[in-house]
């Protein structure tokens, strides 16, 4: 009788690590938990004012979740710091598999101009904040909305629409072998 009682105990705990690790228990570099995909799935429709079937891009918006409270940092591209091109260069590296420039400048020179109407997540924006040329970058997200690094304030989510990114914007771009 208590081998029996033993082997269902172990059957029944089998079976809960097998649906936990479906789930995919996860936990942001603050503790708190990701429980599945559509916890940012949620979290992001609602910041970008889209419906929650729309966030389809989970290893996208799951990677921007995973930078949300880094520093910046000049020159930086991992989650100790990151600067606006680093975080650029580590998004479309991890979710789109391509490998751009690190800088500022080079990736705008290396991306496919395009206009704003006909921009897709994962598209690059390009800012000038000062000085000559453009000088900060951010990935497209939806809804108008892209994630950049700042200086000031690190991880931020801002929209095109605003007046003082209107005022700053200069260009705008896909990346070549980005598959979306």
């Amino acid at each position: 009788m208590k081998l029996i009682r033993s082997a269902l105990a172990m059957v029944f705990l089998l079976s809960a690590f097998s649906s936990l690790a479906q789930t995919k228990l996860l936990q942001n570099r603050e503790g708190v938990p990701l429980t599945n995909d559509s916890y940012i799935a949620d979290k992001y429709a609602k910041l970008l004012a889209v419906p929650v079937d729309s966030i389809t891009n989970h290893k996208l918006y799951a990677l921007i979740e995973w930078f949300s409270s880094t520093p910046y940092k000049f020159g930086g591209s991992d989650v100790k710091g990151v600067d606006c091109s680093g975080l650029t260069y580590v998004i479309e590296k991890e979710v789109y598999s391509v490998i751009i420039p690190r800088s500022t400048l080079q990736q705008a020179n290396f991306v496919s101009a395009k206009n704003v109407s006909d921009l897709q997540e994962g598209d690059l924006i390009f800012l000038k904040l000062g000085g000559t040329s453009v000088n900060h970058v951010g990935v497209y997200l939806q809804n108008g909305y892209f994630v950049h690094a700042t200086s000031n304030m690190g991880l931020v989510l801002d929209n095109l629409t605003d007046p003082l990114i209107q005022e700053h914007f200069m260009s705008c771009g896909s990346v070549p072998g980005a598959i979306k």
